[in-house]
């Protein structure tokens, strides 16, 4: 299944393959050159941060959930200088407990089927090699 099919499946309206165009030009065309209330970094790389700070509307939010394996550094031109009023909210779990229990209901009820999200499968005791793969953005 191609990553398109899989997120419209979950319920996307548009995708955006990377491969095919910039995803920053494309999030403008499809908002109008407003940019969006909210982005999402799960990646954890410069450039999508980046990315996500650029489509961002004055006022907008940016919430950072992605782990960083190196440096991040905060460029200034894309946070139009402090000028957009933008606000970066950086944690695994926004909200804390409350909405990780809220999360769970919402997976325990049945109501999102988030098998096609599972890639892999480990034993506990291959933790190493699951993180491995992750960092390293391997597939097998």
């Amino acid at each position: 299944m191609h990553a398109w099919q899989f997120q419209k499946k979950l319920g996307a309206h548009h995708t955006i393959n990377f491969h095919d165009e910039d995803p920053v030009k494309a999030v403008m065309r499809l908002t109008q050159v407003r940019g969006v209330d909210v982005a999402i970094e799960a990646l954890g790389t410069q450039q999508t941060f980046e990315s996500c700070l650029n489509v961002l509307k004055p006022g907008g939010t940016l919430s950072s959930l992605g782990v960083y394996s190196g440096k991040l550094s905060m460029p200034l031109d894309s946070i139009a200088a402090g000028l957009g009023d933008h606000k970066i909210i950086t944690t695994l779990c926004p909200g804390g407990k409350e909405r990780m229990r809220r999360l769970m209901a919402v997976i325990a009820s049945g109501r999102i089927d988030l098998k096609p999200m599972v890639t892999h499968r480990y034993k506990l005791d291959d933790i190493e090699t699951a993180y491995e793969l992750l960092a390293n953005q391997r597939t097998v």
